[in-house]
């Protein structure tokens, strides 16, 4: 029966992530920042994520737990979240669940939901309640709760571990869950790792298969293939069988769609390829009515910092008369996309430069850098900086979307279009940015546009050729 416990101490803070709340907030918060931004509507039913040491699967986890923070429609809600883990290191036999008392991570102190609790072990023939010799080390469940806490304002929690993966045991469960949690705002979190191994090919092509059961809610065709492999002496999933529980018990909840959000690997995490090599991946279970929606196209704060830092150090250099650096090509296949850009520069305000290039002729990283030294010293409007100038300048970025042409003006969008207009050897853009700036309407950034490329106000009523663009905008401030 439950032993008596009045909180559960953190067993693997310093170790699988952070100990000092600060460190350990700022780390989940940049894991946030590094991902697109993601909208989920409709109700998420449950997460699958990772749970190896932060450095190492911290990042996939982040993607199920940043779309769990922008769930519109449970921003507001105090949600019983239950959090499956397996026994890593203690020969549990069948499954432990705490039912009172306290979670604790550095982040704080998380209250047991002791009713629903309970209501799962009087449900679960497999489980006699919390076996406290199973959790003395063990970190499948703790390692996902600082990220609920970073996620959901507020919460409860129950913790459970399995020890044998059968399918009796998933069945099981799942059924005492769902029947435990059926009226209830509730989340289900499945906490495992995917492949073990020393081939990081065989890791690859083993977990592109099993997110592709999972992604297609083929609860059988994954437990099978679960199954066979560990058969077989190969770990497809260390954890499997908290997957299998969570999409059984969800399915009968009413969820029917798995989003797959990421998936890596560890070799690829540390670029150490040929070490052992475990795979990750993070996937959300929605309903029917549900939407997910990932601005893939958009950069993310790291990114936009990347270049920011980028363009800063090729101006600094450049005024000083120094060669510019030679950048590092970054991990982020979006700065090595090969993108329009542009680069402005002001003084207390002011414009103090601004030139780009408006088709994708190069990877992102290097036209910022580029473009950086041109605002800088090539603007023919303003005189080059000079290094008594560089404190106080003030850098933005404009990373733009490819050229569209349309066929009328009133496709144009004010504060979300750029707009460029070209007439034979006439041509002029302006940023979306600008209309925005100056308060114009679309008939007047459009003449602005014309004057920009040297011709008359009303060229773009005839003979021109109007392409509009996105920027994703921002700078120091």
């Amino acid at each position: 029966m439950a032993q008596e416990m009045k909180t559960r101490e953190p067993k693997v803070a310093g170790q699988f992530y952070p100990g000092k709340p600060e460190t350990l907030k700022k780390m989940i918060q940049d894991f946030f920042e590094n991902i697109p931004e993601t909208k989920v509507k409709g109700k998420i039913y449950g997460i699958i994520a990772p749970h190896a040491g932060y450095e190492y699967s911290g990042q996939t986890a982040a993607y199920a737990f940043k779309a769990l923070q922008n769930n519109v429609d449970r921003q507001d809600a105090c949600p019983t979240v239950i959090v499956i883990g397996i026994s890593h290191r203690y020969p549990l036999r069948g499954v432990s669940i705490q039912d009172q008392g306290y979670f604790k991570t550095p982040l704080g102190d998380i209250e047991i939901d002791e009713t629903v609790a309970r209501t799962i072990i009087k449900n679960c023939k497999f489980s006699d309640g919390y076996v406290e010799e199973a959790d003395a080390i063990e970190h499948s469940v703790e390692v996902e709760v600082p990220f609920l806490q970073a996620a959901l304002k507020d919460f409860k929690i129950v913790p459970i571990m399995l020890g044998i993966q059968t399918i009796d045991v998933c069945k099981d469960l799942a059924r005492a869950i769902a029947v435990s949690i059926k009226d209830k705002d509730a989340l289900i979190v499945a906490s495992s790792d995917f492949y073990h191994g020393d081939d990081y090919d065989e890791c690859k092509s083993t977990l592109t298969k099993a997110v592709s059961f999972i992604k297609s809610y083929d609860i059988n065709g994954f437990h099978n293939y679960f199954i066979e492999n560990e058969q077989r002496g190969r770990c497809i999933a260390c954890a499997g069988g908290t997957i299998i529980t969570t999409m059984l018990a969800t399915k009968e909840l009413g969820a029917n769609k798995v989003r797959h959000l990421y998936s890596t690997n560890s070799n690829d995490v540390t670029g150490m390829k040929g070490d052992y090599c475990v795979g990750y991946a993070s996937f959300i279970i929605t309903g029917r009515n549900s939407s997910v929606n990932i601005e893939d196209k958009y950069l993310t704060e790291k990114e936009k910092q990347i270049l920011l830092d980028i363009a800063r150090k090729s101006i600094e250099k450049a005024v000083k008369g120094e060669k510019t650096p030679e950048f590092k090509e970054p991990e982020s296949e979006r700065l090595k996309e090969k993108r329009g850009c542009f680069v402005t520069i002001k003084k207390y305000g002011q414009l103090r430069g601004c030139i780009g290039y408006i088709q994708p002729i190069k990877s992102l990283y290097l036209a910022v850098s580029e473009m950086a030294v041109s605002a800088a010293l090539k603007d023919p409007r303003f005189p080059p900086v000079k290094e008594d100038e560089l404190a106080h300048l003030e850098l933005e970025i404009s990373a733009l979307t490819p050229l569209e042409e349309i066929s009328s003006p009133e496709q144009i969008q004010v504060g979300r279009d750029g707009i460029y207009i070209v007439k034979g050897f006439y041509s002029g853009l302006l940023l979306p940015q600008v209309a925005t700036e100056q308060g114009w309407n679309r008939m007047t950034f459009l003449e602005h546009t014309c004057i920009k490329a040297g011709l008359p106000t009303d060229a773009w009523k005839e003979d021109c050729n109007i392409y509009i663009f996105q920027a994703q905008v921002f700078g120091e401030k």
